[in-house]
């Protein structure tokens, strides 16, 4: 049952923050930002992987 305190929390340390914001602070965002940079850097070497994957076994098909 809500109080109606309107509020949310932070997507890092859990904390209490605006309703417009989805991190507390400035260092929260950060570590937000590197975060979902590192997952974007290894779902793009996930799917080099897969596709050189694909290509390799496509060449030996051939054969």
């Amino acid at each position: 049952m809500a109080l109606g305190i309107d509020h949310r929390h932070c997507k890092v340390c859990g904390k209490t923050c605006a309703p417009g914001s989805e991190t507390c602070s400035a260092v929260c965002q950060e570590k937000r930002d590197a975060t979902i940079r590192t997952r974007r850097f290894y779902t793009n070497v996930m799917y080099i992987v897969i596709a050189f994957l694909v290509i390799v076994l496509a060449i030996n098909f051939i054969r």
